[in-house]
C-alpha cells in the first residue's frame, strides 16, 4: 500500500471493514461515523452465504467469535388451509450462515485496531479532492477518501449527484420477534400475490430471535402498520402470521425497495462502497458481503500496488473489479424481484418441480448470496 492517510465516512459493517482494509496496509486511517455509541439495527438479520463466509474468514475479517445460526435449505410455503405452517411447495438446497446485524458489525469493530481513529458523531461532508469537512468547518486532506456512508451516501452525492436511488414500485416491512420454539435450521419463504415473506433464525442478546421481512406492492407508507397486519394475516400461515403480527410496532421498520449503482466507483482521491456505491434489492442476500468484499478487493489492490505505487493504481483496480460485481449483483436482483414480487406465479398450483424451472428461469442462482471473491463477471 502507498504510504499515506485514508478517512472512511461512515463507520457501519463497510466502513468497519475498510478500516481494517486500509489499517493492514499501514495507512493512517480515521473513520467518521454520524451515531454515537453502539450501532443497532432492530435486531434485524444478516445472511451470509457458506462459500462467501469461506473466503471472508480466510482474508482475516471475520470469524466464529461472531455468533450465527446455520441454515441447511430454503422452505417455500403457502397458505392454503392445510396446514397451520403451512403447505410446503419446494424444500430448496441452500448454505447459508444467519447473523444478527449488532452483533457482526460489532465482531467487525473488534478487529478495527486500536491505533484506528474512529470519531463517533461526527457528521462531515466532501470537500475538495481528497477533502473531509467536519462540522465546524475544518477541513482535513486525505490521501484516499472512502464513502460507505450507505443508503443515503453524502460522499456519492458529492461524487456523482445523478446517481439516485430508484423506487422498485414496492416495500419491504421488517422485524424481530423472540424465537421460543424448535431449532429452526431453514429459510422460511412464504408465497403471497405479488409478495414474499423470508424468516430465518438469528442470534439475540437473550435467546434466539426470528427475523423476519414481508415484501408487497400492495399498501403504502402512510399508514403502513395496519396495512402489514392485514397483509399478513390474510396471506400468511396462521403460525406465521401470529409471529409476525405480535411483534410490537418498536421492534419494526418499513424499508422502500430501491437499486442503484454508480457508473465508476471512484472519482478523483475518492471511492464509494458497499451500498454507498450499489444498492441492491435483498432478494439477493448479499448486502454485508458485497461491503466487505470491496474492501477485502482495496486491501488486495493495495497490496499488489505496493509501497511504491501510486494511490491511483489502487483505485483503477478496485474500481475495474468491483464496479462490474455491483452491477452485476443489482441486474439479478431486479431480476429476482419481478418474479418474487412484481410478476408473481399463481402459487396455489406451483409444485416442486414447477417451482425448479420457476427458480432456474430468473438466473438467481447467478447471484443468489453473492458473488465469489475475484470472479470474472464483466462480460455478462
Amino acid at each position: 500500500m502507498p504510504i499515506g492517510r485514508v478517512a472512511v465516512v461512515g463507520g457501519s459493517i463497510t466502513g468497519c471493514a475498510f478500516a481494517l482494509a486500509a489499517a493492514r496496509g499501514g495507512a493512517e486511517v480515521t473513520v467518521y461515523e454520524r451515531t454515537t455509541g453502539e450501532l443497532a439495527d432492530r435486531g434485524v438479520g444478516i445472511a451470509l452465504h457458506v462459500d462467501r463466509y469461506v473466503e471472508l474468514e480466510a482474508a482475516g475479517y471475520i470469524d466464529d467469535s461472531t455468533p450465527w445460526r446455520n441454515v441447511v435449505g430454503r422452505k417455500w410455503l403457502v397458505d392454503d388451509g392445510s396446514s397451520p405452517r403451512g403447505r410446503l411447495l419446494w424444500d430448496q438446497s441452500a448454505a447459508f450462515r444467519m447473523y444478527n446485524w449488532g452483533q457482526l458489525w460489532q465482531g467487525l469493530r473488534r478487529r478495527v485496531p486500536a491505533e484506528v481513529d474512529y470519531r463517533g458523531g461526527t457528521p462531515v461532508t466532501l470537500g475538495e479532492d481528497g477533502e473531509v469537512v467536519l462540522p465546524d468547518g475544518t477541513r482535513e486532506h486525505y490521501d484516499v477518501v472512502v464513502g460507505a456512508d450507505g443508503y443515503g451516501s453524502a460522499v456519492r452525492s458529492a461524487l456523482f449527484p445523478d446517481a439516485v436511488p430508484q423506487y422498485a414500485g414496492y416495500t419491504m416491512w421488517r422485524g424481530s420477534c423472540a424465537w421460543e420454539h424448535e431449532p429452526m435450521d431453514h429459510l422460511i419463504s412464504v408465497c403471497i400475490p405479488n409478495g414474499q415473506g423470508v424468516m430465518y433464525r438469528i442470534p439475540g442478546s437473550e435467546g434466539d430471535r426470528l427475523s423476519w421481512g414481508l415484501y408487497s406492492a400492495v399498501g403504502g407508507t402512510d399508514n403502513p402498520r395496519p396495512a402489514l397486519l392485514e397483509l399478513a394475516r390474510k396471506y400468511f400461515p396462521p403460525f406465521w402470521a401470529d409471529l409476525v403480527t405480535a411483534t410490537p410496532e418498536s421492534e419494526t421498520l418499513i424499508q422502500p425497495i430501491n437499486d442503484l449503482v454508480v457508473d465508476a466507483y471512484t472519482s478523483g482521491r475518492a471511492l464509494v462502497a458497499g451500498d454507498a456505491a450499489a444498492i441492491a434489492r435483498p432478494h439477493v442476500a448479499s448486502g454485508a458481503v458485497k461491503g466487505i468484499q470491496d474492501a477485502v478487493a482495496f486491501e488486495t489492490a493495495c497490496r499488489e500496488v505496493g509501497r511504491d505505487g501510486s494511490w491511483d493504481d489502487v483505485l483503477a483496480r478496485y474500481r475495474a473489479e468491483r464496479q462490474p460485481a455491483g452491477a452485476d449483483l443489482v441486474r439479478v436482483a431486479r431480476a429476482m424481484g419481478y418474479a418474487m414480487v412484481e410478476d408473481t406465479p399463481d402459487w396455489t398450483v406451483m409444485t416442486a418441480e414447477h417451482m425448479v424451472d420457476w427458480w432456474a428461469a430468473q438466473h438467481a442462482d447467478d447471484g443468489f448470496g453473492g458473488h465469489a471473491l475475484g470472479a470474472s463477471i464483466g462480460g455478462r
